[in-house]
Protein backbone atom coordinates (compact mmCIF):
# COMPACT_ATOMS: atom_id res chain seq x y z
CA UNK A 1 0.00 0.00 0.00
CA UNK A 2 1.30 3.46 -0.80
CA UNK A 3 0.85 6.71 1.11
CA UNK A 4 -2.47 6.98 2.86
CA UNK A 5 -4.79 4.78 4.83
CA UNK A 6 -7.42 2.20 4.00
CA UNK A 7 -10.86 1.18 5.26
CA UNK A 8 -12.15 -2.37 5.02
CA UNK A 9 -15.86 -2.67 5.76
CA UNK A 10 -17.34 -5.95 7.01
CA UNK A 11 -20.91 -6.80 8.02
CA UNK A 12 -20.08 -8.60 11.29
CA UNK A 13 -17.75 -8.25 14.26
CA UNK A 14 -16.52 -11.80 13.71
CA UNK A 15 -15.47 -11.00 10.15
CA UNK A 16 -13.83 -7.75 11.28
CA UNK A 17 -11.67 -9.65 13.77
CA UNK A 18 -10.79 -12.38 11.26
CA UNK A 19 -9.80 -9.95 8.49
CA UNK A 20 -7.84 -7.63 10.81
CA UNK A 21 -5.85 -10.57 12.21
CA UNK A 22 -5.13 -11.94 8.74
CA UNK A 23 -3.92 -8.55 7.46
CA UNK A 24 -1.77 -8.03 10.57
CA UNK A 25 -0.25 -11.50 10.11
CA UNK A 26 0.69 -10.44 6.56
CA UNK A 27 2.57 -7.44 7.96
CA UNK A 28 -0.02 -4.69 7.50
CA UNK A 29 -0.82 -2.17 10.23
CA UNK A 30 -4.45 -3.36 10.51
CA UNK A 31 -6.71 -2.55 13.44
CA UNK A 32 -10.27 -3.71 14.19
CA UNK A 33 -13.15 -1.37 14.97
CA UNK A 34 -16.60 -2.53 16.08
CA UNK A 35 -19.09 -2.12 18.92
CA UNK A 36 -17.85 -5.24 20.73
CA UNK A 37 -14.51 -3.64 21.56
CA UNK A 38 -14.03 -1.62 24.73
CA UNK A 39 -14.39 2.15 24.43
CA UNK A 40 -10.67 2.48 25.17
CA UNK A 41 -9.63 0.14 22.33
CA UNK A 42 -12.06 1.71 19.86
CA UNK A 43 -10.80 5.20 20.75
CA UNK A 44 -7.15 4.12 20.45
CA UNK A 45 -7.73 2.49 17.05
CA UNK A 46 -9.70 5.47 15.77
CA UNK A 47 -6.96 7.87 16.90
CA UNK A 48 -4.30 5.74 15.20
CA UNK A 49 -6.31 5.91 12.00
CA UNK A 50 -7.25 9.60 12.05
CA UNK A 51 -4.11 11.14 13.55
CA UNK A 52 -1.39 8.48 13.36
CA UNK A 53 1.81 9.07 11.45
CA UNK A 54 1.80 5.60 9.88
CA UNK A 55 -0.55 4.27 7.25
CA UNK A 56 -3.29 2.33 9.01
CA UNK A 57 -5.89 -0.10 7.74
CA UNK A 58 -9.06 0.03 9.80
CA UNK A 59 -11.19 -3.10 9.46
CA UNK A 60 -14.63 -2.09 10.67
CA UNK A 61 -18.32 -2.64 10.73
CA UNK A 62 -20.38 0.06 9.08
CA UNK A 63 -20.51 1.93 12.41
CA UNK A 64 -17.06 3.32 11.65
CA UNK A 65 -16.65 6.48 9.67
CA UNK A 66 -19.51 8.66 10.80
CA UNK A 67 -17.93 12.05 11.48
CA UNK A 68 -14.50 10.90 10.32
CA UNK A 69 -12.97 13.42 7.93
CA UNK A 70 -9.65 11.88 6.92
CA UNK A 71 -8.50 13.25 3.57
CA UNK A 72 -5.86 10.66 2.64
CA UNK A 73 -7.90 7.45 2.53
CA UNK A 74 -6.49 5.76 -0.56
CA UNK A 75 -8.56 2.59 -0.47
CA UNK A 76 -12.04 1.54 0.63
CA UNK A 77 -12.80 -2.18 0.45
CA UNK A 78 -16.19 -3.72 1.04
CA UNK A 79 -15.27 -7.22 2.19
CA UNK A 80 -18.99 -8.01 2.34
CA UNK A 81 -21.65 -6.61 0.06
CA UNK A 82 -23.24 -3.49 1.61
CA UNK A 83 -26.85 -3.76 2.69
CA UNK A 84 -27.98 -0.97 0.38
CA UNK A 85 -26.78 1.45 -2.27
CA UNK A 86 -26.98 4.45 0.06
CA UNK A 87 -24.56 2.81 2.50
CA UNK A 88 -22.19 1.89 -0.31
CA UNK A 89 -22.25 5.44 -1.64
CA UNK A 90 -21.61 6.94 1.81
CA UNK A 91 -18.76 4.54 2.63
CA UNK A 92 -16.98 4.87 -0.72
CA UNK A 93 -17.21 8.64 -0.33
CA UNK A 94 -14.61 8.41 2.41
CA UNK A 95 -11.88 7.73 -0.17
CA UNK A 96 -9.81 10.46 -1.77
CA UNK A 97 -11.25 13.51 -0.06
CA UNK A 98 -7.92 15.24 -0.69
CA UNK A 99 -8.45 14.97 -4.45
CA UNK A 100 -5.70 12.38 -4.99
CA UNK A 101 -6.50 9.09 -6.73
CA UNK A 102 -8.14 6.43 -4.57
CA UNK A 103 -9.70 3.05 -5.16
CA UNK A 104 -12.91 1.40 -3.99
CA UNK A 105 -13.22 -2.37 -4.22
CA UNK A 106 -16.34 -4.46 -3.68
CA UNK A 107 -15.78 -8.15 -2.95
CA UNK A 108 -18.81 -10.39 -3.29
CA UNK A 109 -20.14 -13.84 -3.96
CA UNK A 110 -23.45 -14.69 -5.58
CA UNK A 111 -25.01 -15.63 -2.23
CA UNK A 112 -24.18 -12.18 -0.80
CA UNK A 113 -27.13 -10.68 -2.64
CA UNK A 114 -29.48 -12.87 -0.60
CA UNK A 115 -27.82 -12.61 2.84
CA UNK A 116 -29.39 -9.25 3.88
CA UNK A 117 -32.86 -10.65 3.21
CA UNK A 118 -32.42 -13.26 5.93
Amino acid sequence: MGKGSALVYCQSRTTVEKVAKKLAAEGFNALPYHAGLSDKVRQRNQEAFTHGTEDVIIVATIAFGMGIDKPDVRLVVHYDMPKNLEGYYQETGRAGRDGDPSDCILLYEFQDAYTPKY
